[in-house]
């Protein structure tokens, strides 16, 4: 903001902004930069690493600073997340799921530290039995790349998913070459394969088990924010993606829903109805899941 601010201010004295605009433009700037570099220096934020819990600090939008504790107990799930060049742990617990950035901690070192100390205090010395999972209720996970893992509500992986490059190197989604996607079961077994028909303007897409097509998927919209989903059963699903928004649903042609919050770009919770609920469903989402990530 101080960049901002001073570089509005120069262009308003060489004469390529109006006076008016750059002088308002440039002071509003430099002040929105003090009042920040106050805060940061007056409200000093540390995450606290104690025996049986973690601090966390938080920024809420009313811009108060807010803390966290989160006894090591209730976390019932962490997996990490790759952003920008570093790395986000996410911690999952009954009432929220929070974020460490390694961003925002001195080094990598740190993180790393933070990371491994955490884990160690969530992971058992004995396993827990896990809740039963209830049907319909998923957590989708997936990486830029194309990598990740479909969790049913109890937080066990029911399925993990991967894009196939086939010894090609990668950038991963090349102009003329897409891997395939592929959801394997927990003993690595291929279960699902999508394969590309159209790429490019409204992109054609095949979903086949043991060689046999199972669905087809079609974009429909050139802001890649709705899907149709055929399937060889007879379903029929229409998926939107609205955009600037958080909340995502399917309609199928004999009334059952899907429900989908966007916890972050690469988290997804999704809610079926239990007549709807089926792995070829859950499999075509993750794949709907991934090619928002590749166009985005």
């Amino acid at each position: 903001m101080f960049a901002a601010g001073f570089s509005l201010l120069a262009l308003t004295s060489a004469h390529n902004v109006s006076v008016k605009i750059g002088v308002s433009g440039g002071i509003l700037l430099l002040v929105l930069a003090l009042i920040e570099t106050v805060r940061r220096l007056a409200f000093p934020r540390s995450l606290e690493l104690g025996p049986d819990s973690l601090l966390l600090p938080h920024i809420s939008y009313e811009y108060k600073l807010r803390e966290y504790r989160i006894p090591y107990a209730d976390i019932r799930r962490m997996w990490e997340v790759a952003k920008g060049n570093g790395s986000v742990l996410m911690l999952q617990t009954s009432e929220r799921t929070v974020a460490v950035s390694s961003l925002l901690l001195p080094n990598m070192s740190s993180y790393i530290a933070v990371r491994g100390f955490i884990k160690f205090q969530v992971t058992p010395t004995e396993p827990k039995p896990l809740p039963p999972a209830e049907a319909g209720k998923y957590i989708l996970h997936c990486n830029y790349d194309g990598s990740g893992e479909i969790y049913v509500s109890s937080g066990e992986i029911r399925w993990r998913v991967k894009a196939d490059f086939s010894g090609r190197p990668h950038h991963p989604y090349r102009r003329f070459q897409l891997p395939d996607f592929v959801v394997y079961d927990w003993t690595d077994r291929e279960i699902y394969r999508f394969k590309v028909v159209r790429k490019l303007v409204l992109a054609h897409f095949v979903m086949v088990e043991n060689g046999l097509p199972v669905c087809t998927i079609r974009q429909r919209s050139l802001f890649l924010n709705k899907y149709t989903l055929d399937f060889a059963n007879g379903q029929q699903w229409i998926f939107r993606l609205p955009l600037f928004s958080v909340m995502f649903g399917g309609l199928s042609a004999t009334g059952a829903k899907i429900r989908v919050r966007l916890l972050t770009h690469n988290v997804w919770h999704v809610w079926m109805d239990e007549m709807a609920d089926n792995p070829p469903l859950v499999a075509a989402l993750a794949f709907i899941h991934r090619e928002r990530l590749r166009c985005n």
